[in-house]
């Protein structure tokens, strides 16, 4: 028996994964729901060991089987999956260069973000050379009633009390804007990027010092935050 490397251990996987993923890939190839013998040959298993899988997959919400026919096709987990990829590099293929304008314009530290499943998230973030810098790493989570973000993102979402007031204003506005509330000293805004079907897509925010980034309802700041999601919105697919 030949002794493994650490390289080679390294590298070991979960057999079973790969298999189901084979599955996946393999129907992704194919053109439309397909019979159990034309799946497995085309995945190369036998019918029985496809069915076992598949048992498993439909379980999960990733495929499922017609009533009708008795023929496999994606789930609406598997679909879900595939319009979140496929927004999210959408978001971030139109997203970063537009990011990196801004930040060369407004000389402030920007970054996007978007609504995820665990809140306001930030995606990409560049920042500017300075003596303090405010750094949050993509895939923080931000406070949704005290972080620019937050507020856009909950922009779509109806609420209650002192919330609908702040909601209230970003919607008059186009835009929200915080002082201070997250980290004090700095103030930031943010813009909603908004579908044809005026459903949120993504958030574009910049992010500064109080003294050195202008926040005026007129200013430069804003009037380039919008400018770039107008160009975001024109490129979405």
């Amino acid at each position: 028996m030949r002794t493994l490397s650490r390289a080679d251990r390294r590298q070991i996987g979960v057999q079973s994964v790969e298999i189901a993923a084979r599955l996946l890939k393999t129907l992704a190839q194919l053109g439309g729901p397909q019979t159990l013998k034309d799946f497995s040959v085309a995945a190369g298993l036998s019918p029985a060991k496809a069915h076992r899988y598949l048992v498993s997959l439909i379980r999960e919400g990733l495929i499922e089987q017609s009533s009708i026919d008795a023929r496999y096709d994606f789930g609406g987990a598997a679909r879900e999956i595939g319009r979140a990829a496929i927004n999210r590099l959408d978001i971030m293929r139109i997203g970063a260069p537009l990011l990196v304008d801004l930040r060369n314009v407004l000389q402030q530290t920007v970054f996007l973000g978007v609504w995820g499943n665990d809140g306001p998230t930030v995606l990409y973030w560049l920042d500017v050379p300075r003596p303090v810098s405010v750094i949050i790493r993509p895939g923080s989570i931000l406070p949704l009633l005290t972080s620019a973000l937050g507020l856009v993102c909950a922009f779509p979402v109806k609420s209650e009390a002192e919330a609908a007031r702040k909601l209230a204003d970003v919607r008059a506005r186009g835009f929200s804007l915080v002082r201070g509330d997250l980290i004090r000293g700095i103030d930031a805004m943010a813009v909603p990027v908004l579908d044809f079907k005026k459903d949120l897509v993504a958030v574009l925010a910049a992010v500064g010092p109080s003294k050195s980034i202008d926040v005026s309802s007129k200013g430069k700041s804003v009037r380039e935050l919008k400018l770039a999601a107008k160009k975001f919105v024109s490129q979405i697919g």
